[in-house]
């Protein structure tokens, strides 16, 4: 998941960073694995997710991920119960790049990450709130406080830095003694993606190695609507890009199907000196994103402009995929052949990203996935925003093991 505030300058060359290993997998005839839909309550909208039992991630088959290829896309999120074992670095590296095989760089969807710390000859690299297992660099360790004894090559005083939006949310925050009792905001909406340069993976992989141990804590917009929602601790929040699309009003849901958002270069640094809404969806129109001829080096060319609508190459479906806070112009269209109107006021594009946006943020539309140890989920990059949820302290560590690799290709409508 993309931690706007930190995010490291992504590099021009993905080749710089290794080779791709193998992927070859084990062959069989058949699968044993099962999927069971996820009930979500008469109150709820959210029609995505499934268990899936029935399979070893450490020991999957080329037919395991056939049948794991069609669920994912069906259902859109998966969640693998039973696991014998926690899943290994290098499997779920191989589960993840699975889903892509004509990407060859084997690159972390975000670039090089920098020289962390060594410890016992091992070098560590990344950064303090996502460092990358050494095993297996394209898998980062997030969420909060101190890893396990003798975790792969990490100092044992080793502890990962949370998210807190204090560092990114307008102010008013929530008080320390409020988030302890389990006030807890959505920290950022997204998809996982660079916004630049680098096509966003096709997938997103998290195996929950710890899970913080509290009572479920209090969700709030704090946006003025008073809106509130109860999740599990250390939840990921999840909606479907199909179901933002449902939402719009029909002369809104005809533009977006034509239309395409140019995202900022570099655009983790550009709204690192700005701040985020309270609600995590965009930035504030404050003036403080950082100037162009400020950021890293940067071209034209690969600044990235994509369709607001991406298609599931499996079901055809529909998705509304845009993220908010990365947004620079608008490239609207009411028809294929249309005249395009360039939007690049950002309180413009803004009121429009809000307009596409929070329909679908509300209770009912959102799945908060509460993690259990040893469980994997892996869920379609391409039809679901996700957003990291806060929790108190004393809950104890979060710590999850996450995957996502740079794809071979952009995103098309």
């Amino acid at each position: 998941m993309v931690i706007a505030s930190v995010v490291t300058e992504e590099v021009e060359d993905l080749r710089l960073v290794l080779e791709k290993p193998s992927l070859s997998l084990p062959h069989a005839t058949s699968s044993n694995g099962k999927t069971v839909p996820i009930q979500h309550g008469k109150d709820s909208n959210v029609d995505f997710g499934a268990e899936v039992y029935g399979i070893d991630l450490n020991n999957f088959t080329d037919a395991d991920f056939d049948f794991i290829h069609d669920a994912l896309h069906r259902h859109k999120l998966l969640v693998f119960k039973q696991q014998p074992e926690m899943l290994s670095p290098q499997q779920q590296y191989k589960l993840t790049s699975s889903f892509d095989p004509d990407e060859t760089t084997g690159g972390f969807a975000h670039g090089v990450d920098p020289f962390l710390t060594s410890h016992k000859g091992v070098n560590i690299y990344g950064i303090p709130k996502r460092p990358a297992i050494p095993v297996q660099p394209q898998v980062h360790i997030l969420g909060r406080g101190a890893l396990p004894e003798n975790h792969y090559s990490f100092p044992p005083d080793f502890e990962v830095q949370g998210i807190d939006h204090e560092e990114f949310h307008l102010p008013p925050h929530i008080s320390a003694e409020e988030r302890e009792k389990g006030a807890s905001r959505f920290y950022q909406w997204h998809f996982d993606g660079s916004l630049y340069n680098i096509p966003p993976p096709r997938v997103g992989c998290l195996l929950a190695v710890r899970t913080p141990k509290g009572p479920d804590v209090t969700v709030r917009w704090d946006d003025g609507t008073g809106t509130e929602m109860k999740i599990a601790p250390g939840a990921t929040a999840m909606v479907a890009g199909s179901r933002a699309l449902a939402l719009l009003d029909d002369e809104t849901r005809n533009l977006v199907m034509n239309s395409r958002i140019e995202y900022a270069p570099h655009a983790f640094v550009w709204m690192s000196t700005a701040h985020s809404t309270r609600l995590g969806h965009l930035i504030e129109t404050e003036g403080l994103e950082k100037p162009l001829d400020q950021l890293p080096k940067w071209d034209k060319e690969k600044v990235a402009i994509y369709p607001m609508v991406w298609t599931n190459p499996v079901t055809g479906e529909k998705s509304l995929q845009v993220h908010g806070q990365g947004a620079f112009k608008l490239h609207l269209k009411d028809s294929p052949d249309g005249e395009e109107k360039i939007v690049d006021d950002l309180r413009e594009v803004r009121a429009f990203m809000h307009k596409l946006m929070r329909p679908t943020l509300s209770p009912e539309n959102i799945y908060a996935h509460r993690h259990e140890e040893q469980d994997v989920i892996l869920w379609y990059n391409r039809a679901l925003w996700h957003s990291i949820t806060e929790f108190p302290k004393s809950y104890g560590p979060r710590v999850m093991h996450q995957c996502n690799v740079a794809a071979s290709d952009h995103p098309v409508g």
